[in-house]
């Protein structure tokens, strides 16, 4: 006799998908994962990464402009910190919040174009299988997660408009555009790229070249505007970090055309490869199904991916651009998932099986990444390799307080990351570092009675001698004046092993007055 499967069985694996399906389930794992990481961060050492010193060190002042980046990020961070103070969980809260919001947005945006609304989680975790988003982003950066908000705003609106063309949709179409462009200048790649793939689209085109694009566009220049005038007076100094990067040696205009193609497909495939890998093993059984799949979503999305590419190819053709790094390519190429879950549904897919094994890989990389995090602060204690996060700039930090005491000092520092970190511990205590900001010119030190220079080895191996650190530096301010306290000191890096030392330098001189 045949057996008879159960009806509780038969309909349990659709409300099983639906569970896992549901945005509401994928907001609760998201707060408990950010939660985790914020946590985290307050659990290791203390010492702030390159980013979050530059972050502390510039939230001193609310500028249009603060150098190589744009400045919407450090508005927030700025923001954050005059509300909440300086602190760990400050820097990585904000962090967190913008990560969490990425993911909120990037769903939002899926949900309005897939058939299957439950594909829109799939979508979403898909920004955990790229390493920029999902490990880098939570390692060390700022600005590239300003971007990937930037983006995930982006794809949210432009999908709105073309869905439901309203006037409110437009307008915050144009908030996003100007979000974006002061998030990173690669940014602008993006709706350009947009914009010429809706052009391609007959009915899309016609929705897009409304009168409401007007009032929308005033927005968007109306974010950009601030930062963009600092700009015309500023390009030099924001743009000459960024051209070093891109550009490369002088090899030549075939050599470097090659140098920047390779670089192209070289971080084109370091930043999808995971992502292409994982979804062609959740869905296995269906890749030739996929593979052929289309729709008009399938055809916007795909083409905003193909002419984010050539736009670049012509950078690398037309303006020198030869090292085009994974990082760049971040809000460019983060349509990358979406596109994916597009194409699954458009064949048709069912996502039961699916949803199990998505929601596995997802579960096991956000396992993964706080780990990792943990044993790379680990790592001095077993091979004496040492992270940022492990300087021992808090003892630094008390040295210098103990000679600043007594007097209106200021502390100069040899870099921005020293100044960062011992802005952070002593946020009541001037720090400056040269040169300021652009745009910024620090207080004479003769308005001050007392300066303690620090300066270092980006390695921690032993400093060079104060004049040969900062005696053109004292020349340019117009004192000879002697230091009447000069030492090396040395403390144990945080989490390290009690050999290991890190090395400062340091010079107390009180000004004549």
């Amino acid at each position: 006799m045949p057996k008879i499967s159960s009806p509780t069985h038969v309909q349990g694996a659709p409300v099983f998908a639906d569970r896992l399906g549901s945005g509401q389930t994928l907001i609760l794992v998201l707060v408990a994962y950010f939660v985790v990481q914020v946590v985290l961060r307050f659990i290791l050492p203390h010492g702030l990464e390159l980013d979050e010193s530059e972050q502390v060190y510039v939230s001193q002042w609310l500028l249009a402009g603060y150098g190589a980046q744009p400045p919407f990020y450090n508005w927030l961070q700025h923001g954050a910190i005059q509300i909440f103070g300086i602190s760990i969980i400050t820097l990585s809260g904000m962090k967190a919040l913008m990560l969490f919001l990425s993911y909120i947005f990037y769903y939002l945006a899926a949900r309005q174009v897939l058939e299957d609304k439950r594909l829109a989680v799939v979508a979403a975790l898909g920004l955990l299988t790229i390493p920029q988003v999902s490990f880098e982003a939570q390692r060390d950066l700022s600005h590239t997660v300003a971007a990937i908000f930037g983006a995930c705003l982006f794809l949210f609106t432009l999908l709105r408009v073309i869905s439901r063309p309203t006037l409110g949709a437009f307008l915050l179409f144009g908030i996003a555009i100007g979000i974006g462009g002061i998030t990173k200048y690669n940014f602008a790649v993006l709706p350009v790229a947009a914009g010429l793939a809706v052009l391609m689209d007959r009915d899309m085109r016609r929705t897009m070249l409304s009168w409401k694009l007007i009032p929308a566009g005033v927005l968007a220049l109306a974010i950009v505007a601030p930062h963009a005038l600092w700009l015309v007076d500023n390009f030099s100094d924001a743009s000459q970090s960024t051209l070093k990067k891109l550009g490369g040696d002088d090899a030549g205009l075939i050599g470097g055309i090659a140098s920047g193609l390779g670089s192209l497909t070289i971080g084109f495939f370091s930043f999808t490869a995971l992502t292409l890998i994982i979804f062609a093993a959740v869905y296995r059984e269906h890749l030739k199904a996929i593979v052929s799949a289309h729709s008009r979503w399938t055809r916007l999305v795909g083409r905003i991916l193909v002419l984010s590419l050539a736009l670049i190819v012509l950078m690398i053709l037309f303006a020198g651009f030869e090292n085009v790094r994974d990082r760049w390519l971040t809000p460019l190429l983060l349509a990358t998932p979406l596109y994916l879950a597009l194409k699954v549904d458009a064949a048709k897919i069912p996502v039961e099986v699916s949803f199990k094994r998505l929601w596995g890989v997802a579960i096991v990389i956000m396992l993964l990444i706080p780990t990792a995090l943990a044993l790379r602060a680990n790592m001095g204690r077993i091979n004496g390799n040492y992270g940022y996060v492990n300087i021992p700039f808090a003892a630094l930090s008390k040295t210098v307080a103990e000679k600043a005491a007594g007097a209106n000092t200021v502390v100069v520092a040899s870099d921005r990351q020293l100044a960062g970190n011992l802005h952070f511990s002593l946020p009541e205590q001037p720090v400056a570092v040269e040169p300021p900001p652009p745009g910024l010119k620090n207080r004479p030190l003769t308005d001050f009675d007392r300066v303690v220079f620090v300066w270092r080895t980006k390695d921690g191996s032993m400093p060079v001698a104060f004049d040969k650190q900062f005696s053109g530096y004292l020349l340019e301010q117009g004192i000879t004046t002697a230091p009447q306290d000069v030492a090396i000191v040395g403390y144990p890096y945080q989490w390290g092993r009690p050999m290991d030392q890190y090395r400062f330098g340091y010079a107390v001189m009180d000004l004549p007055r």
